[in-house]
């Protein structure tokens, strides 16, 4: 099974096309299972890397201000000890946490700010380790058993004033009712799919594309999701699901070739030569139709593909195919 299409993966993870009406740049976090979206405008700390629990109750994401040696790292999880929860109660709860694990833990200030719509129960407090003495400023926000925890730290000392932390925080939106939609669900499951935890993947990539508002006149994120989706369940070895979709995707987009390339592995994993060669041939001609940026794999570098290269024929054929694309 190819990889997946790295420029989708990671323009979603990070930040996202911005021609794109369902993609927004920006740090948002949401959960599968769960309602409630974090949102935060913080252009200023880059965005790093990404994390999801497999289980679909905690999302983060992490950034840096190179300019400022500020750290930022957020995440938006699901905390039933303290529920109902208020901002004030999952903050202290942490810091309790915090406090018992961290022996340099050192609390200087406890508030609460308004955000953008919301009302932030912040704590500043530093630690000293073997990694030297670092600040802290985090801000929490939560509902009912759903908490987020924003996070900026520093080896400079910095406060809720330090002027990237202030407009980071008054740009904090949390709506703990909104459904999951395509983007947040998208983002989760490629993060799940970039730690090569396909099977927790898939399903949330099957419900991104339920998500998909009709807004997607270009069909390119039915197409890049769809794509995905078979990707993570053939990679968990439903291969029956895998070839379900793909199927479906050809009655309703026949163009697109990577729906018969996901086709020909699935044909290849079960040692189906015949069929696998129908297949790739259907992808190869119209391989002028992929979407801008993209391009078919090369098969003779496909795990897949090259379970069958003890077939002398099948392997001529896509060494040829390769050779003429």
């Amino acid at each position: 099974m190819r990889s997946a299409v790295a420029f989708f993966l990671f323009s979603i993870c990070v930040s996202g096309p911005v021609e794109e009406p369902v993609v927004k740049p920006g740090y948002l976090l949401e959960l599968p299972t769960h309602p409630g979206k974090l949102q935060i405008a913080a252009a200023q700390f880059p965005i790093v890397e990404a994390s999801a629990k497999p289980a679909g109750t905690e999302f983060g994401l992490r950034g840096k201000d190179e300019q400022d040696g500020i750290d930022l790292l957020v995440f938006l999880f699901q905390y039933s000890d303290e529920a109902p929860l208020t901002s004030e109660k999952c903050r202290d709860a942490m810091l309790g946490h915090m406090k018992a694990d961290t022996p340099g833990f050192a609390l200087q200030l406890k508030s609460t700010v308004k955000s953008k719509d919301a009302s932030l129960a912040i704590a500043e407090y530093s630690n000293s380790s073997a990694r030297g003495k670092w600040f802290m400023v985090r801000a929490f926000v939560a509902s009912e058993d759903i908490c987020g925890d924003i996070e900026f730290s520093s080896q400079h000392a910095i406060s809720g004033d330090t002027p990237a932390v202030k407009a980071a925080l008054a740009s904090v939106s949390f709506d703990p009712g909104t459904r999951q939609d395509f983007q947040g669900l998208f983002a989760y499951a490629t993060v799940l799919f970039r730690h090569e935890m396909p099977k927790q993947a898939a399903p949330v990539y099957e419900r991104a594309l339920a998500a998909l508002p009709d807004d997607d006149v270009s069909g390119k994120w039915r197409r890049v999701a769809t794509d995905q989706a078979v990707m993570a369940y053939g990679a968990s070895g439903d291969l029956a699901k895998s070839r379900a979709l793909a199927d479906h995707a050809i009655q309703m987009d026949p163009d697109y070739p990577l729906n018969y390339y996901n086709l020909a592995c699935a044909d290849a994993e079960e040692g189906h030569a015949a069929q696998a060669r129908i297949h790739l041939q259907e992808a190869f001609d119209r391989r002028r139709n992929t979407l801008p940026g993209e391009s078919l794999p090369d098969p003779t570098q496909d795990d897949s593909i090259m379970k069958l290269k003890s077939d002398r024929a099948f392997w001529s054929f896509v060494e040829t195919l390769q050779r003429n694309r």
